[in-house]
C-alpha cells in the first residue's frame, strides 16, 4: 500500500486515522507523518518492501503491549516516544502511532553539548539555546539519566544510543525518539535486536561484533551515557576523539581507545587533555570517579560502569558557583576556572600568530612555525655617495649640461643689452 498525505489507516478498534503532511523525509524504514485532527500524535508507516518487516511489526506490537510506566510524565511531557497503537490498512499492520514531539522548542543533544551550535543556532532553529548555561547542561545530563532509567526498567536496551535520537526541550527535559529501533524482549522471551549503532557511542565489548546477530546488555547503554555526560560537562569534547595523543604512531580510532581505556585526561591514559579542553579534574571528585569507572575500569569490566541512577544522583548534588572573573559557571570547590584558562590559551595563540607577509615568501600555515629562511643574497655593489658609479656619472653629466646652458643664456642676454 502506497501511503501518502490524506491516506486513511485504522487502529485495531476500527478508528480511522488520516495521514497529514510528512514530518520528515522518508528513512530507510519508512515515513513519519503528522496525524490529521491529532496534533499530539505522529504515525510511522513502514515501507512495504522493508527487509524483516514481519519481525519489525511483531516487535512494535510487543512494545505497544509493554509501555514503560514513566514514558509520559504526570504533566504530559513525553520522555519516550514509545509506540502506543498499531496502524493497519484495514487488514494487515503497516506501522504504528506514537507521541509527537514538537521540534519548535526541542533540539538534538549535540546542539546542547557543542558550544558553537548552542550559541549560534540557525535562524530556523530554536533560539533559546543561546541562553543555556553550564547549570542547564548539568540538568540536561541528569534528565538524560532519567530517560535511560525508564528504558531499563522494562528490560529494554537503547542500543543505538546516539545524539540524534535524543531531543532536549527548552526546559532541559529530555525525550528519546526512534524507540522502535531499541532492543526489546517480549513477555514470551522473544528478543528483538537493535542492528545499528554509531562507533563513537558503541561500548568496547561490542567492537567487531555483528550487531544484527549480537544481543546487547544494559551496560553498553551505560557506556554511551557516560560519553554523553562527558560531552555535556566538557564543552562538547568526546573522551575518545579529542585530546593530545602521546602513544606510538597515530592516534587510534575511538573504539580502539575505548577498548584500551585511554580517554582524554584519564588516569594513566596515553590520551592527554587537549589544550583547549577543560581537564576532568575541575569536576567534583565523585563525578571524576564515575568517569573512571565508566571508561577506565569499564573498558574491561562492563559491570563496573555507573548506573543511570548513580549518575543522576551525583549530578543532582553538584553545587555551582561563578568563577573569580565572574564570567563562567563552575562547580563549587573548583580551584582554577577551566573556561578562563581556555580563554587565556586562545588569546595567547592569537598573539603568537605571524602577521600576513607581503614579501615573496609565503606565511607558514602553523602560527608558531618559524618563517622560512631567506635564500642566498648577491653581494652589495661598490657605491660612491650612496650610488653606484654608473648612476653617479650620468647625474654628473646632467648637472654640467645644465650649468653650460645657463651660462650661454646669461652671456646672450648681456651682449644683446
Amino acid at each position: 500500500m502506497n501511503v501518502t498525505e490524506s491516506t486513511k489507516l485504522w487502529l485495531p478498534d476500527g478508528t480511522a486515522v488520516t495521514m497529514a503532511a510528512p514530518l520528515a523525509g522518508a528513512t530507510g524504514e519508512g515515513t513519519v507523518f503528522a496525524v490529521a485532527d491529532r496534533p499530539d500524535w505522529a504515525a510511522k508507516v513502514f515501507h512495504p518492501g522493508l527487509s524483516g518487516l514481519d519481525a519489525k511489526l511483531d516487535k512494535v506490537a510487543a512494545m505497544v503491549g509493554s509501555p514503560p510506566p514513566e514514558a509520559i510524565q504526570s504533566d504530559g511531557f513525553v520522555v519516550l516516544a514509545w509506540p502506543t497503537e498499531i496502524l493497519t490498512d484495514g487488514t494487515d499492520p503497516v506501522g504504528f502511532v506514537m507521541p509527537r514531539i514538537s521540534t519548535s522548542t526541542s533540539v538534538e543533544l549535540h546542539t546542547m553539548s557543542n558550544p558553537s551550535n548552542r550559541s549560534n543556532p540557525m535562524p530556523s532553529a530554536p533560539q533559546w539555546t543561546q541562553h543555556a548555561t553550564w547549570n542547564h547542561l548539568v540538568n540536561v545530563a541528569a534528565n538524560l539519566c532519567l530517560a535511560l532509567e525508564s528504558v531499563h526498567r522494562v528490560e529494554a536496551v537503547i542500543g543505538d544510543f546516539q545524539e540524534r535520537n535524543i531531543l532536549v526541550s527548552d526546559t532541559t527535559r529530555v525525550t528519546l525518539v526512534d524507540c522502535d529501533s531499541m532492543q526489546f524482549t517480549d513477555s514470551g522471551g522473544r528478543q528483538f535486536l537493535c542492528p545499528v549503532g554509531r562507533p563513537e557511542f558503541t561500548a568496547p565489548e561490542l567492537a567487531g561484533l555483528d550487531l544484527r546477530a549480537q544481543a546487547r546488555e544494559q551496560p553498553s547503554d551505560l557506556f554511551a551515557l557516560a560519553v554523553h555526560v562527558h560531552q555535556l560537562l566538557m564543552a562538547g569534547n568526546h573522551p575518545f576523539l579529542r585530546g593530545h595523543w602521546t602513544g606510538a604512531g597515530e592516534q587510534p580510532h575511538a573504539l580502539a581507545l575505548a577498548r584500551s581505556g585511554d580517554w582524554a585526561g584519564g588516569p594513566g591514559s596515553r590520551l592527554l587533555t587537549h589544550p583547549l579542553a577543560p581537564p576532568v579534574t575541575y569536576l567534583p571528585p565523585d563525578i571524576q570517579q564515575l568517569f573512571v569507572r565508566a571508561f577506565s575500569v569499564g573498558a574491561s569490566d562492563p559491570g563496573a560502569r555507573p548506573s543511570a541512577g548513580e549518575w543522576r544522583q551525583a549530578l543532582s548534588h553538584i553545587q555551582i558557583t561563578t568563577c573569580g572573573g565572574r564570567a563562567h559557571q563552575i562547580p563549587l570547590g573548583c580551584a582554577v576556572c577551566p573556561w578562563c584558562a581556555i580563554d587565556a590559551e586562545r588569546a595567547a595563540r592569537r598573539a603568537r600568530r605571524v602577521p600576513m607577509n607581503t614579501g615573496p615568501h609565503p606565511v607558514p600555515a602553523h602560527p608558531s612555525a618559524p618563517l622560512p629562511p631567506p635564500g642566498p643574497q648577491p653581494p652589495p655593489p661598490d657605491t660612491f655617495l650612496g650610488m653606484n658609479p654608473r648612476t653617479y656619472l650620468i647625474m654628473l653629466a646632467v648637472v654640467v649640461s645644465v650649468v653650460v646652458l645657463a651660462a650661454i643664456i646669461i652671456i646672450a642676454v648681456v651682449l644683446s643689452g
